[in-house]
């Protein structure tokens, strides 16, 4: 019924969870495990196949397989490999993600199985809610009166997340994820489902999501994000209405500063908040700046995401 698909790179060595993200698999009734590793080393594949053999459960393993002209696995590579895969060698309705550095949380598979929603022949996708493993940003968001849960599940959908997700096999039959989307391969993912007229069903018990990401800001990687926002209509940023609204929307980031020292302050020592709310204001200025730039290039004009996904 159900195939479980990981995509990994330097996993047992990177992610301190991953021997509980493969344990907490186990709630989930399935007999193949598709791994899709990229790493420098056979570690992690030699933890998997460890797994495997210790709870009997089928192991197929592989590197990205790259298109022509393309040279270097990315995880839309890695994604799309562990597709091909689940149709090449399986029958299974399902194909599941789990990422290494998510947790099931106890219950997961049984909510889902008892709610009816895998018998529901128009759900094409299961999305688990990704709670942070710490309530740093569950507090901050709080404090500015933003409900966490909704938070997280907008998120979802402006943009989806592989962190613990089924998908129908009809619903993702027929996908090619570009393989230069390092990131928002998930999203397409996502998208390709729902622009198919397929309903998603989110799971509020989810996992524990051990990001390791940090609050460091990544210019290349919003950089990336609003170029690919341009080209396939895949954004984590809300378009701008006018260009007047646009451009005055950078003194937003600007105005909001004080708001969040105070916010900050009631978590950090003042000037630990005060350095980071100024990270986090300049990231934000900087990003609507480049997004601007980049939009006035582009005339002004976003691509429509179902489009690019289902041409």
């Amino acid at each position: 019924m159900v195939v479980l698909a990981m995509i990994t790179k330097n996993s047992s060595e990177r992610t301190a969870v991953f021997p509980q993200v493969l344990k907490s698999s186990l709630q989930v009734p399935y007999k193949a495990i598709i791994l899709v590793d990229d790493s420098d080393t056979d570690k992690t594949v030699s933890a998997v196949r460890r797994f495997a053999e210790e709870h009997g459960k089928e192991l197929i393993v592989s590197r990205s397989r790259l298109p022509p002209g393309w040279s270097k696995p990315t995880r839309a590579t890695a994604r799309q490999t562990a597709v091909d895969i689940f149709f090449e060698n399986t029958s299974d309705e399902w194909l599941m993600f789990l990422d290494d550095d998510c947790v099931l949380r106890s219950g997961w598979w049984s909510l889902i199985a008892n709610s009816g929603a895998l018998e529901k022949p128009n759900v094409g996708e299961v999305w688990g809610v990704n709670w942070d493993a710490t309530d740093d940003r569950k507090r901050y968001l709080e404090a500015l009166g933003i409900d966490y849960f909704k938070y997280l599940v907008d998120a979802f959908e402006r943009r989806g997340g592989t962190h613990d997700t089924l998908y129908r096999r009809a619903a993702i039959e027929g996908i090619r994820i570009p393989p230069e989307l390092h990131i928002y391969e998930d999203a397409w993912l996502h998208h390709y489902v729902r622009c198919g007229g397929w309903e998603s069903v989110i799971n509020p018990i989810g996992v524990s999501h051990f990001s390791i990401t940090g609050d460091s800001f990544d210019r290349e990687r919003w950089l990336f994000a609003v170029r690919t926002a341009l080209k396939y209509g895949i954004s984590e940023l809300e378009p701008p209405r006018g260009r007047l609204r646009a451009y005055l929307s950078l003194l937003r980031p600007i105005a909001g500063f004080p708001l969040m020292v105070s916010v900050y302050a009631r978590l950090y020592p003042l000037p630990r908040a005060t350095a980071i709310a100024a990270r986090r204001q300049y990231a934000k200025l900087w990003v609507r700046w480049i997004f601007l730039r980049e939009l006035e290039k582009a005339g002004w004009r976003i691509p429509d995401v179902c489009s690019s996904v289902r041409p």
